[in-house]
């Protein structure tokens, strides 16, 4: 790694940038501040061992690195609820750093008690702790009585009772300083039934665009996610029930699609064994086929979906690349979904997500093709995070090269 502020040129025997076209072959990347501020051939950039940096993984596929468009770091566990929040905290820490390490740069944390997600965010950025970049709903809200599991203690929602309720509750947020807003719109599992009322979600929406923050809607039942799309919602998490009409509407609105498609997969097939009571099981089979036939529909409809893993067993990105692949999508797409999509989300495309010159420094490197194999994203083996090494094979140091390069830091 080149010291602070000094030019490094990384050497990629394959680029896939993120954008969904073709690969390049034998790429350079040029990174200068922290950002990317080159990108092309090698035979068309000055590459000087002298004077700059060298890392070289030209034995190496590279990606940017990865989001995580719908994350729980706080939840990945049994029993959280019933968990003590110095614990909570710490859980949710090592988890950070767990995502990082399989190349994830960037998540959208979304929804957890007691805001605690804003903290975890701050601390990230100011270097106190080592995980991807945030952008955190903090609390989400529920319709009063509702929200993601019948036994979830009410300190894991903010409930609302009509649009002044939820035009309240989301004015409060914004104040807390949430990067973008999280309804329970719909109940979680093993139901799924409708919750929120137009208004509700109507009156949420309309509170939080005027503040510039995109909403994002827990929505299983096809008449909710209908009712949301109307109301001007940005994103549709799950989305379990969608048919051709509420594809339609998705499309036309600009509105994306976070499927979650893995965590269902994990209930449907391995359920039994973890205890998982059976109602849930149940559902998880059932909402898995009808949600693999919505990720077609909205495919085929054009709308844009992105990779969100909703992790509380360890589903992880890989995992819920590999399962839109089967459902349909190609891995390219799928690729995009985990790179671009998710910065399209949240309004930073030309910050981060793609190899494009502006764009932040963050790199994932495999030593397979994912495009032959999706799986191959699983076996992640360097990562980079704003210009900063975060995770490296023992032996990568002695491929930089130059006066002033040194093994960078985590960050």
């Amino acid at each position: 790694m080149a010291a602070e502020g000094q030019r490094l040129v990384v050497l990629a025997g394959t680029l896939i940038d993120g954008t969904g076209t073709d690969p390049l072959e034998k790429a350079a990347i040029v990174i200068e501040g922290g950002r990317f501020s080159q990108v092309g051939p090698q035979n068309k950039i000055k590459v000087d061992r002298k004077d700059g940096a060298v890392l070289d993984l030209s034995d190496r596929v590279v990606l940017p690195g990865l989001m995580d468009a719908h994350c729980h770091f706080y939840h990945m566990y049994r029993n959280y609820y019933e968990e003590n929040t110095v614990a909570f905290v710490a859980r949710a820490m090592q988890n950070a750093g767990m995502w990082l390490d399989m190349g994830v740069t960037t998540v959208r944390e979304i929804g957890t008690r007691e805001n605690l997600d804003l903290g975890l965010r701050d601390a990230i950025a100011a270097g106190l702790v080592r995980g991807p970049r945030i952008f955190a709903s903090g609390t989400a809200l529920a319709a009063t009585g509702g929200g993601p599991v019948l036994d979830a203690p009410r300190r894991f929602v903010f409930e609302i009772t009509g649009a002044d309720e939820a035009r309240r509750v989301v004015r409060k947020q914004l104040r807390a300083g949430v990067d973008f807003i999280k309804l329970f719109t719909t109940a979680g599992v093993p139901s799924g039934r409708p919750e929120m009322t137009y208004e509700e979600i109507q009156a949420a929406t309309e509170e939080a665009h005027k503040a510039g923050k995109h909403v994002a809607a827990h929505a299983h039942a096809t008449v909710t996610i209908k009712d949301c799309l109307r109301a001007g919602v940005n994103t549709i998490e799950h989305g379990r029930y969608l048919d051709e009409e509420a594809a339609s509407l998705m499309a036309r609105a600009g509105a994306f699609l976070v499927p979650t498609l893995s965590i269902a997969r994990s209930i449907a097939y391995r359920g039994e064994q973890w205890n998982t009571p059976p109602d849930a099981v149940e559902y998880a089979r059932r909402a898995l086929k009808a949600a693999e036939a919505g990720v077609r529909l909205a495919r085929e409809a054009g709308v844009r979906i992105a990779v969100g893993t909703d992790p509380p067993r360890l589903d992880t990105v890989p995992m819920e690349c590999e399962a839109l692949v089967e459902a349909g999508l190609t891995p390219m797409e799928a690729i995009v979904g985990a790179t671009l999509r998710g910065a399209e989300i949240v309004g930073r495309e030309q910050d981060f997500g793609t190899v494009q010159a502006g764009r932040r420094a963050d790199l994932a490197a495999y030593a397979a093709n994912p495009l032959d194999d999706i799986r191959v994203l699983a076996q992640v083996e360097f990562v980079m995070k704003d210009g900063m090494t975060v995770k490296a094979p023992v032996d990568r140091g002695e491929h930089v090269t130059g006066g002033a390069a040194r093994r960078g830091r985590a960050h």
